[in-house]
């Protein structure tokens, strides 16, 4: 059996573990607008009824809305449009910087990974997907907010974000030889953060998605700020400077990626130009699924009943 052995953020065991992390936490990060968005509508009267997550579209809740006009009422820009983009910011600012440091591996490259999603794909790169129809656009028509300011004013959010994982993540450098040297800080978004955002826009492309210039540009524009970031700040010294990540945990953490990674490429993926409409409830009139969505009913399979005994 290989024992457990102490690792730096920048060793080859924490760097797998973070990778496999990644398969498995940015797809469940791409739900916290669907998320935020359906918790926020059934809390004003609605009915959260189903999802659709496509990589290369701007995601939904799809909800039963509590009226016809709920959309462009006041009420839904606090509790339909907004909800959407505000809990992405609030994870991506409060988990690095208000969550307790962990003494497992497995805790802080998690919270690294959502908070970094957070950032990158709930702001930098879902923003401007929504900005043709989407949570942007509706901020837009209804709040009377200018384009220019919620496209762009939403990824800048992303970039000041972003550099506070990498900041808390640095601090795992200093058990390293030298410690986080100017050049391991910016290896440390290269590896931690570069390669799993590439992968995740390859996997849009993979998927049948056209590339949004302007979705890919706010993600560069992240990666870029960190690595200013890691250019210029040093970090401080972790609570907990020594970390041992054992061949069980990585066994265990590629078991949980193999199990959602597949469902998040189903549910994701285009069909013929078309995202799917995930349901779990029934649809009324009031329902906000697109037309261009392509339904499928979730449904739970049932009991096998036998024949009752005489």
């Amino acid at each position: 059996m290989i024992p457990a052995v102490p690792c730096h953020a920048l060793s080859l065991r924490s760097v797998l573990l973070s990778w496999l992390l990644a398969l498995a936490v940015w797809p469940l990060a791409w739900t916290l607008p669907v998320i935020g968005q359906g918790l926020a509508t059934a809390m004003m009267g609605g009915d959260w009824i189903g999802t659709s997550i496509p990589w290369g579209q701007a995601p939904w809740a799809l909800v039963n809305e509590p009226g016809i006009a709920f959309a462009a009422s006041r009420s839904a820009v606090l509790s339909y449009w907004l909800p959407p983009l505000l809990l992405p910011l609030a994870l991506s600012v409060a988990l690095p910087l208000l969550w307790p440091t962990s003494g497992r591996w497995v805790a802080e490259l998690a919270l690294f990974h959502a908070a970094l999603a957070s950032a990158v794909l709930g702001l930098a790169w879902a923003t401007p997907l929504g900005m043709v129809d989407g949570p942007g656009a509706g901020l837009v028509r209804f709040a009377g907010l200018p384009p220019r300011l919620v496209a762009l004013g939403l990824p800048l959010l992303a970039c000041v974000a972003a550099p506070l994982a990498f900041r808390r993540l640095g601090g795992r450098l200093w058990p390293a030889w030298g410690g986080p040297t100017r050049r391991r800080r910016l290896a440390l978004v290269l590896v931690h953060g570069a390669l799993p955002g590439a992968a995740w826009i390859c996997g849009a492309c993979l998927l049948g998605w056209s590339m949004s210039p302007a979705a890919l540009a706010g993600v560069a524009a992240v990666l870029v700020a960190s690595l200013l970031a890691g250019f210029v700040l040093v970090p401080r010294a972790a609570l907990r400077a020594e970390l041992s990540i054992g061949p069980k945990t990585l066994l265990a953490i590629a078991l949980v990626a193999v199990a959602v990674l597949p469902v998040a490429l189903w549910a994701g993926a285009s069909h013929g130009g078309r995202p799917l409409a995930l349901l779990w409830g029934q649809p009324t009139l009031t329902n906000n699924i697109r037309p261009a969505m392509l339904r499928r009913q979730l449904t739970l399979p049932r009991a096998a009943t036998g024949r009752p005994a005489r």
